[in-house]
């Protein structure tokens, strides 16, 4: 419905916070599904490369399943896709959606805005270089995972966190064991005492 009433960024928090529940409990209809409608929104945002590949690594997954988009969705999907190919070009379009085909999920998701994915993935490689490095302590975080990382820091309880970025409680809970995973610590304070030594906190997102 957000998506239909124009948005967007409620519905790309929806999108994220539905895929954040797929991924936990391993549906990967869903996490097709889900990949699908965020490509959409952030086609229609003018993202259109990672939209590329975001349906390349939705198409990918659904051949895999052996799960086809359900003939109801396909009129709307199509138009999205040849909207967005009409607005980066053909053959740029293509090349997005093939590094798709090779992405999975977690790394479609993160190649757009995303601190990293890792140091050899040559999934965002066509995409300009920022202006510095993100530092190697932060490979693996994604966007999301860095602005809740940040509010935790910064001392806000998870249903702020959760207010805050439009998330709820489960999948705040869902990102804050992917963190902990990743910097390898298993408490609030070991991740803020982290995110201080890695001067995260007051960084602007990238």
């Amino acid at each position: 419905m957000a998506a239909v009433q124009g948005d967007h960024a409620a519905a790309r928090a929806l999108y994220e916070e539905s895929l954040a529940i797929a991924r936990e409990v391993g549906y990967k209809l869903d996490i097709a599904s889900c990949l699908q409608g965020q490509a959409s929104i952030v086609a229609a945002q003018g993202e259109h490369a990672w939209a590329a590949q975001l349906w390349g690594a939705a198409e990918s997954l659904r051949e895999v399943m052996g799960a086809p988009i359900p003939p109801v969705y396909r009129a709307d999907y199509e138009r999205a896709v040849a909207a967005a190919r009409a607005q980066l070009g053909e053959k740029a379009f293509a090349a997005a959606w093939v590094e798709g085909r090779t992405m999975t999920p977690e790394q479609a998701l993160a190649a757009w805005g995303s601190v990293a994915i890792s140091p050899s993935a040559s999934a965002v490689s066509h995409l300009p270089a920022p202006a510095t490095s993100s530092p190697p302590a932060l490979l693996g975080l994604t966007r999301r995972e860095l602005e809740v990382l940040r509010l935790i820091a910064m001392g806000l309880p998870d249903a702020q966190i959760a207010e805050r970025l439009v998330l709820s409680l489960y999948t705040v809970h869902a990102h804050l064991r992917t963190i902990y995973s990743k910097l390898d610590v298993t408490s609030r304070s070991a991740a803020t005492r982290y995110a201080f030594e890695h001067q995260l906190v007051g960084r602007e997102s990238p």
